[in-house]
């Protein structure tokens, strides 16, 4: 038994080594190597520090989390807590709904919010006229810029939904006529039942979205060109990386802002492993 589960792992396994461990130690490598290589310690985490650009990204993708993890997590357990219960053909018919505009995800999800935002040709150009929008432009100035990133994010967040649905699910039917025959409502069970019972999911799903958040880099990257520069070309740490690598050939420092963002994404995910105890074994 335990040597089929190994083998069933091996091929994960493989991967995660293939296209994480070893990418980042390679990374990790060329951080701490000079341009013409060698040794050159933290010379290039030093020089990221110092960009002007640094903090700002930094700043850009803090404020991109807040707005788009909790809004997030919100809207998948309160979508998902409202589906539990209903029938099989509306419970089938909204996760459907709920689910389409994550065939619109990356580049072509930007796309059309581009449009969308644009008050010459929105659906909704008259409400943005009416706050003094004319033009994409004044749509995406530079504060609004994170904020708006956000809801694109948190409206592709259909996998998240369908992820709490299916937790919510396995809950044992024993438990949850327990509580009601016990008296607890609808909120009671949902706060004190069904949300504690969600926590390993829930953290899981905080794993992923934090990884997204320091991962933004497509997003960005469109809106800047579909703006002609607007938001600027290093709005987020992997856009500045990028104009590191490929427009100063200085891959030690890209190397060394890619192992800061994935020391950040990796120390968040710790915390969450320890607060939510994704690994406790319950029997």
């Amino acid at each position: 038994m335990v040597r089929s589960s190994y083998l069933f792992l091996l091929p994960y396994l493989l991967l995660v080594g293939a296209f994480g461990i070893v990418p980042a130690i390679y990374a990790l490598i060329i951080s701490v190597s000079g341009p013409e290589g060698g040794f050159a310690g933290f010379d290039a985490y030093v020089q990221t520090f110092e960009d002007f650009r640094y903090v700002d990204a930094f700043v850009n993708i803090a404020i991109y989390a807040v707005f788009f993890i909790g809004p997030s997590m919100i809207v998948s357990i309160g979508i998902a807590l409202l589906l539990q219960g209903r029938s099989s053909r509306v419970g089938s018919g909204f996760r459907f709904a709920y689910y389409l505009p994550q065939a619109m995800v990356g580049a072509a999800g930007v796309v059309a919010w581009i449009f969308m935002l644009n008050p010459a040709t929105s659906p909704v150009g008259g409400l943005l006229n009416a706050l003094g929008m004319e033009n994409i432009f004044q749509v995406l100035r530079p504060a609004a810029v994170p904020p708006i990133l956000a809801m694109i994010a948190v409206w592709t967040s259909a996998n998240a939904i369908l992820l709490m649905y299916a937790a919510l699910t396995s809950i044992p039917s024993e438990i949850l006529e327990a509580a009601r025959i016990d008296g607890a409502g609808a909120w009671t069970t949902a706060f004190h039942i069904k949300l504690p019972m969600l926590r390993k999911w829930i953290g899981y799903t905080l794993i992923l979205n934090i990884a997204a958040a320091t991962q933004l880099f497509v997003e960005p990257q469109i809106l800047a060109s579909a703006t002609g520069g607007a938001i600027g070309d290093n709005f987020a740490p992997l856009q500045l990386t990028y104009t590191f690598a490929y427009t100063y050939g200085n891959f030690p420092a890209a190397a060394a802002l890619s192992v800061q963002l994935l020391a950040i994404a990796g120390i968040l995910a710790a915390v969450v492993l320890r607060k939510t105890n994704m690994f406790r074994v319950e029997i």
